[in-house]
């Protein structure tokens, strides 16, 4: 099996946990009012404890997934054949429709698919942000925020993986990528904001991307789905 699939997997998977907006739109709701509140260098000083509980949680994801896939699979010389890979495929068949129809609330703006209780929560959460450990924590919570959208990746990237490290070559600088990888809108978020750009002007940039995101997140889980089908299951 060519080494380019398993890559190619990994990543789409990446270039889906870019697009994806709850993490960032959090962040955005967070930084906007803790600028109307603290200095600027608090501001960005509480920004980046919550990309480190963003980044922790992402990494205990992976690594959870990755010693479950590796003890799930032991003694299997491909673990990502099989009934797995059917279920997996049918997952992210699944994911590529509710990405699209479902991801984005019907709607010019862009509110997404949680309840609108839980949003008007997180809302009140990045509105009382205080220490830097709320801020951890609020970086770490909206990090499970998308684990219906999240955790099929980080399961089939783990294990794509883990066929790479006994297969082909050590894939531990691809691992600390993928792992890295939900921090950059975060990052980009954070940019935009130190350039002078306000929430209305990311909101409008959200919006002005909104058909775009939708788009390259369906494509990405139907691409993954059909690599898994015709590489996976046929191989």
């Amino acid at each position: 099996m060519s080494v380019f699939i398993p890559v190619g997997i990994v990543i789409l998977a990446m270039l889906i946990m870019i697009f994806l907006q709850l993490s960032p739109g959090i962040y955005a709701l967070f930084y906007h009012y803790a600028s109307g509140k603290y200095s600027k260098k608090r501001t960005s000083d509480l920004g980046m404890f919550f990309i480190l509980g963003a980044e922790t949680i992402a990494a205990c994801l992976f690594l959870c997934c990755y010693y479950f896939a590796y003890i799930l699979f032991i003694g299997q010389s491909r673990p990502e054949t099989g009934i797995f890979a059917w279920i997996a495929a049918g997952i992210l068949i699944v994911l590529a429709f509710c990405s699209f129809f479902f991801y984005f609330r019907p709607g010019t703006g862009t509110k997404l698919f949680i309840p609108r209780n839980f949003a008007t929560s997180l809302d009140h959460q990045a509105k009382t942000i205080k220490t830097r450990s709320d801020a951890f924590a609020l970086g770490a919570f909206s990090g499970t925020c998308e684990l219906i959208f999240t955790l099929p990746l980080y399961v089939i990237t783990a294990i794509e993986i883990m066929e790479m490290n006994t297969e082909y070559f050590s894939s531990n600088l691809l691992t600390i990528i993928y792992i890295l990888t939900p921090t950059i809108p975060l990052f980009i978020i954070r940019w935009l904001f130190h350039s002078g750009r306000n929430l209305s002007d990311i909101i409008k940039l959200r919006i002005k991307d909104k058909h775009f995101t939708r788009f390259i997140l369906a494509f990405c889980y139907l691409t993954i789905a059909i690599l898994i089908i015709c590489f996976r299951i046929n191989s």
